[in-house]
């Protein structure tokens, strides 16, 4: 993904946050709406975290933050966590192929249960499901890339996307141009393709 896209590589609510699963089956539920409320949001150790629901948030706040801060910071990351949940539920909402990945290893019922849970959220939605093995484990989020590639060895990214990540690359490179800023990076959501032109398959529940 990254090499194909690279900061235009897409992202959802579940890249910017640690999210655990119960709370994932929440967003599901909840249509990703009511779960990022100021009152249940507290502070460890520097980290902020989500009491109701258990997630924690490192990347929208600064790491040592007072409550007082919290309350200064919270506008703009509810700002960008309602645009993330926007993004994720427009790409849970279409057809499909979908490739949904944990960064690391997970139990079987968990995957299984997210399973069932994205198909009832949107039962037309063709996707997969993929954890990093246990074996692959490097207790970094980051992985082993030896087994990543050869987890990820059976998907492609369709042609189409290709075009549009790089079509997207050189529109960021001339506005850079333009204004000398750095500029964000433009999400795009790719689609992933089991190699052989067989399509992903709509999990059986």
């Amino acid at each position: 993904m990254q090499r194909v896209f690279g900061d235009a590589s897409p992202s959802g609510i579940f890249d910017w946050q640690i999210t655990p699963a119960e709370a994932i089956h929440r967003y599901l539920e909840r249509d990703f709406e009511g779960m990022f409320e100021r009152s249940d949001l507290q502070i460890r150790s520097g980290v902020v975290w989500n009491g109701r629901h258990n997630s924690s948030h490192q990347h929208e706040f600064p790491r040592g933050l007072t409550e007082d801060q919290l309350d200064a910071h919270y506008p703009a990351a509810r700002a960008r966590h309602d645009y993330l949940c926007r993004k994720t539920r427009a790409l849970l909402r279409q057809r499909g192929p979908l490739l949904l990945v944990f960064s690391r290893p997970v139990p079987t019922e968990v995957t299984d249960g997210l399973v069932r849970g994205v198909s009832r959220y949107n039962p037309h939605l063709a996707f997969h499901l993929l954890a990093e093995p246990i074996e692959g484990s490097i207790g970094d989020w980051t992985g082993d890339t030896e087994v990543w590639n050869d987890l990820l060895s059976r998907f492609s990214i369709h042609p189409f996307h290709r075009f549009v990540a790089e079509a997207a690359a050189i529109c960021r490179k001339s506005l850079r141009g333009r204004s000398g800023n750095s500029g964000a990076g433009v999400g795009i959501a790719a689609a992933a393709e089991v190699r052989g032109g067989v399509r992903s398959r709509r999990p059986r529940h």
